[in-house]
């Protein structure tokens, strides 16, 4: 049965890594590989700006059926140095990325849009921060994030999301500010 697994790499190489994945290990050991990616938002003289970055740096998820053939082949390859070993992913965490970046993990974490009240308090959510609004522990309008803590491979973790608001224009590229069917709170 096929399954989500994750491997270890140099941050900032994922993408390297996931190609050489594609090219150099034998067909049919695995369906997929991806590096999870996210919209970062950020303000630059005034202006939101919206880039496509990794998620997870340092990790690469690939989905197989043959998971101790696919570690053996890493091992023996000199191109994969920086591979240890697999790590299943859990039921619990393959549901909070799923529920980020869609079933097949193909869809970069989106972009909440909040409505604020007048004390900056949250009072709407609609993007894939909604079901998280309860675990913020840092929420900087300014630069357009919030850090919340979702238990994640087995610990808590902060997690960063980016943020709008509903004064702020809608994203470019079809994004339109939310990228996730999740309702709004």
């Amino acid at each position: 049965m096929e399954q989500w697994y994750v491997l270890k790499t140099v941050p900032g190489k994922e993408q390297e890594a996931a190609d050489l994945i594609r090219r150099a290990v034998t067909p049919g050991l695995f369906k997929e590989c991806r590096v999870l990616r996210k919209i970062k938002v950020f303000r630059s003289g005034g202006a939101l700006r919206f880039l496509e970055g990794v998620l997870f740096p340092g990790y690469v998820f690939i989905r197989t059926a043959c998971p101790g053939a696919l570690d053996k082949e890493l091992k023996r390859s000199r191109d994969f140095p920086q591979f240890p070993s697999i790590t299943p992913v859990e039921a619990a965490d393959l549901a909070f990325l799923e529920d980020i970046c869609g079933r097949d993990l193909e869809r970069p974490m989106g972009v909440t849009r909040l409505t604020l009240g007048g004390d900056n308090r949250i009072i709407r959510a609609d993007g894939i921060l909604s079901g998280y609004v309860n675990r913020i522990i840092k929420l900087n309008l300014h630069k357009r994030f919030a850090l919340a803590q979702v238990e994640l491979f087995g610990r808590v973790q902060p997690v960063l999301f980016g943020v709008t608001l509903e004064q702020d224009p809608l994203m470019p590229g079809g994004y339109g500010g939310v990228c996730s069917g999740r309702p709004a709170v």
